[in-house]
This record gives structure tokens, C-alpha cells and sequence, in this order.
């Protein structure tokens, strides 16, 4: 009995689907607004999106990491996130 239920479980494992994971995402766009913890965007196709942002996340600007206060509306960003809660940012000022 446990040698089978041993093998349901490593069955589940390796045949579950790569995306049961938050799988990360990437998007590019324009700084909106910054009001930390928030932080909105408008993408290049011109949709908007707002993300969260949290101590983990690591925000760099033009090469050197800084906290998501010093962004500003205006700076081209790259977000990347798992749903709304944001991973990293990285930003330039034109």
C-alpha cells in the first residue's frame, strides 16, 4: 500500500504541467504612477497594468538597484511578476 501510494504521488509529480507553478511573466511600458507599495504602467501596446511591490522586490535604475520610491512617471521599464505581485524591475530614465 505504500509503495503504491509512493508511486501515485512521484507520478503526480513529474506528470503535473510546467505552468502548475506561478510561472513568471515579463512586461515592458512606461512608468505611470508610483505610490509604494504600488506601481503602474502603460505597456507599448497602450494597455495599463498595476503591480504590487514588496521588500523582495529588486528594483534597479540605469544599472544601480534603488528602492521603488526613487522610480519616477516616465522612466521605461521592465517589469517582470507573477500575477500582480512584481519579482523585479528594471528601469531606465530617459
Amino acid at each position: 500500500m505504500r509503495l503504491l501510494w509512493l508511486v501515485l504521488v512521484c507520478a503526480a509529480l513529474v506528470l503535473a504541467p510546467a505552468g502548475a507553478a506561478a510561472s513568471q511573466a515579463v512586461d515592458q511600458g512606461i512608468v505611470v504612477r508610483v505610490a509604494p507599495p504600488r506601481l503602474a504602467i502603460r505597456e507599448l501596446d497602450g494597455t495599463r497594468k498595476r503591480f504590487a511591490v514588496n521588500r523582495a522586490t529588486i528594483v534597479t535604475l540605469n544599472g544601480r538597484r534603488v528602492g521603488v520610491a526613487r522610480l519616477r512617471r516616465g522612466d521605461v521599464v521592465t517589469v517582470q511578476h507573477r500575477g500582480r505581485m512584481v519579482v523585479a524591475v528594471r528601469a531606465v530614465r530617459p
